[in-house]
Parts: C-alpha cells; structure tokens; sequence
C-alpha cells in the first residue's frame, strides 16, 4: 500500500511550481547558507519523488506508440512515432541538465551525506529510466517506420543511449548491464526502485477486529451455560437430596448440556460478530508514522449462492457457461469485503508542499496456487473428423475462475466489473476483464501467462 504518484507530464516536470524539480531548485537557491534538518529531508524527499513521477510521465508520453497499433493510424503513423520520440530525448535531456545541475549547488551549500546519496542514487535511477524508454523507442521504430527512416533514427537513439551508459561510467554506478553483470544489474535497479520509491510507501498495523466484543460473548455462552447447569444441580439436590445416584445422573446430564449450550452459544457469538463485524481493522499512516491517512477493514466467508446479489449473479451468469450449472452442485461463493475510510484532512496535510496527492494504490494479491491442486492435464487429445479422415486434435484443458468486484461509495452509487482468470495446471493462462454490461474492457485481456501463479489487481 503506497500513495498514488502525483500525475504530471513531462513537460509540466520542467514548468510547473509543484513540480519536485522545481522544489528542489527553489529549496537549495533560498537556502546557499546551509539547510535545516526539516529542509534536508524536504529536499531529499523531492529528488526520490521525481524518480516515481518521471517514470509515470514517460510512461503516459509513449502510451500511444505502446498501446496503438501503426496500421490503425496509416500516414499518420510514422508523423507519430516522430513526434512523440523527439518530444521525448528533448525533454528528458532537459529535465536530466537541470538535475544534474544542482550537484554543483550540493557542493556550496554543504548538506549531509545522506542527501548527497540520495541525489546520486536518484540521478543513476532517472539515468535507467531513461535509458530504457529510448531502448524501447529504438525497438519500435522497426515498427512504425519505414526501412530506411528506422535505420536513420535507430542509430540516433544508438548514441543518445550510449550518453547515459558513460553518464553512470563516468559517476562511477555499477548499473551497466552486460552479459556478465545481469544479475548485479538487476539486483542494482530493484534497490533503487525501492530507494526512491519509499518517500511514496505508507505504514500499516493489522490487527484482529471485535476481540473484546468476542470475548464478552464467549464468556456470557459460557455463563449461561452455568447457571443450567447450577439449576439443575440445586434442583436434583432438592428433590433427592446430597450424594445419592439420581444426583450425580443429573449432575452427568447437567455438565453434557452445559457444554453443549455452551459451543451453541459460541457459535451463535461468532455468527452474529461475523454480521456486525469486519475480520481485520488495518490503520494508514504516513511512513514516519506522524500522521493517520485513514484505515481499512476486511473480511472474507462463504456465502451461499442464494445469498449473492442480483447484479453480481447475473454479471456471473452471463457467460458462455452461464447456463451449465450443475444442478444439486452449486459453485463455492467467496465473498471477500474491504471498506475504506480516508481522512480528507490529512490529504490536504500531504499536499502542504504544493505536490498534491489525491490517492492511495492498493495492491492487492491473490494467490492461485491452491486452485491448481486438482486440475488435470492441461492438454487432452481428442478424435475429430476433418474432411474423410479420423485425427487426434491437440485441446486445451483449462478452468475459470470469476472475480466480480463492486465498488460503492458511501452514498450508495456502485461499479460492477467482472475479470475472467483462465488456469490450467501450470497457472494463468490468460485474464479478460469485463464491465457491467459485459463488454470486454479495451486492453484488459493478458494472453497467454506461461508461468504466473499470482494476480496482482491496483484498486
């Protein structure tokens, strides 16, 4: 869980006043006679965010190269790629002179090693980034382009690429990837993707919901189960006297009830917790665990199918399979129910130093691997007849899995959307994602996951 990176462009990272780059121009130039602890922190916050943001806005700036595809734009298509490439290198080197400028204003002002390793570790970071987007860029050109206009910008992206390789040679980085350094490479990039990405990470405390009101419960089973027992104690005692064979039958008899009223009871307590009362209570607070963002809830049980919502049954049923329910073998519903509640103000107090942040990504994760136990040979042979001869088909064995989310806000307005997880043996094959109205959500679908045992889904 981890607050929602704040959306600017490219370009809006060069020009506008929240922008972290910006920030931390104006923090150092205001401040050339030394910086307080407060402003340190600041200033080292605003490197790391600027990381999170910049790969955001590179990411929205190549969207439509990564996402459309060349033959729907025909002439336009390599007017396209031109546009959006050039925009790119020109900005990044922009926004790359402009951080690499305040080393010189690092040096006079004299701040502390951690901020100075926090800029170096950020500035081999943006370095990546970048590198990796033109990588990309020089992939596609073959795409977009024609033959001899994709050699022309291939070799410039070539050059520009091998700039930032010598940048972090030249500062000494270890993060150049060569066929003997991948695996240090790799373990180098996922430390400074967590290095900076932590000024957005948020503190969380689970703990179980209702104990108290559990155990009161529990207690009063346990006391009402007493006092039948008591009763019927004093009144075998009364009607036979002390220490005689109908007594102590009773007293066998009145211990047998007791404990049976007494896990009735229990049971009754539990159902009536599980009603009225969530399994987990999580508290959001800021990383230095200063200020509460809000807090979550959640639980999970089986339902019974009669139990589930309209909508949610017929978003369900409104598949190919929809009419192959087994009669007498209903499915098995898991109804899984988080309520989040967020504090307004404290928002506002995040948003103090101009950099707004509007949400919280909540990722969460569910594991598959028990549904795969059971599952037979992902693929079967089968006889068909094609033309006048008998051939074995190769088929597919997999199995479905729906996952229908509804989302509601506190006056009552929902979302309904379904997502289709397709598993054989080996994990999920592929998953299509659905609105309420059944259609297929534009770029949802997953082809094809050889290996994945595990979703992970951004509410």
């Amino acid at each position: 869980m981890r607050m929602k990176t704040p959306q600017l462009g490219l370009e809006q990272l060069l020009t506008a006043p929240n922008s972290p780059l910006q920030r931390s121009e104006d923090i150092l130039h205001a401040n050339l006679a030394g910086l307080d602890a407060t402003q340190e922190t600041r200033l080292s916050d605003s490197f790391r965010i600027l990381r999170a943001i910049l790969k955001s806005a590179i990411q929205a700036h190549m969207a439509p190269l990564m996402s459309s595809e060349p033959q729907s734009l025909a002439r336009n298509g390599a007017n396209q790629y031109v546009v959006t490439v050039t925009a790119l290198i020109d900005l990044a080197n922009q926004i790359e002179a402009r951080y690499r400028g305040l080393a010189s204003v690092l040096q006079e002002v004299d701040v502390t090693p951690e901020v100075l390793r926090a800029y170096h570790l950020t500035d081999e970071s943006i370095s990546i980034i970048v590198e990796e987007v033109l990588l990309q860029a020089h992939q596609l050109a073959a795409t977009w382009l024609p033959a001899a206009d994709a050699g022309v910008w291939q070799a410039t992206l070539v050059e520009r690429i091998k700039t930032e390789t010598k940048h972090r040679q030249l500062q000494g980085f270890p993060s150049v990837l060569t066929k003997q350094t991948n695996e240090e490479y790799l373990l180098r990039v996922s430390a400074l993707k967590k290095f900076t990405s932590s000024v957005l990470w948020l503190t969380t405390s689970t703990r179980r919901e209702g104990t108290t009101l559990e155990h009161v419960l529990f207690a009063t089973a346990a006391g009402v189960s007493m006092v039948f027992a008591t009763l019927i104690a004093f009144y075998a005692q009364t009607i036979y006297g002390q220490f005689t064979a109908p007594v102590f039958l009773a007293l066998v008899i009145a211990y047998m009830f007791k404990d049976r009223i007494k896990e009735q009871g229990r049971a009754f307590s539990t159902t009536l917790l599980s009603r009225r009362m969530f399994d987990y209570r999580t508290k959001i607070e800021t990383h230095d665990q200063r200020r509460e963002l809000g807090q979550l809830r959640e639980k999970m049980a089986f339902v019974e199918p009669a139990q589930v919502p309209a909508p949610v049954m017929k978003l369900r049923t409104d598949t190919l399979q929809g009419d192959l329910d087994v009669p007498g073998n209903p499915e098995s519903v898991i109804h899984y129910s988080k309520l989040v509640e967020l504090r307004k103000d404290a928002f506002d107090y995040l948003s103090e130093d101009g950099l707004e942040i509007t949400a919280i990504n909540d990722i969460m994760r569910i594991d598959i691997r028990t549904f795969l136990r059971k599952m037979d040979d992902p693929f079967q042979e089968k006889l068909a007849l094609r033309g006048d001869k008998v051939q074995y088909i190769r088929c597919h064995r997999t199995y479905h899995v729906n996952l229908i989310s509804v989302f509601q806000t506190e006056d009552g307005a929902a979302t309904y959307e379904r997502t289709l997880l397709v598993l054989d043996r080996k994990g999920i094959r592929q998953i299509e994602q659905f609105d309420a109205q059944g259609a297929p959500v534009h770029g949802a679908a997953v082809p094809h996951l050889d290996e994945v045992s595990e979703l992970d889904a951004q509410s």
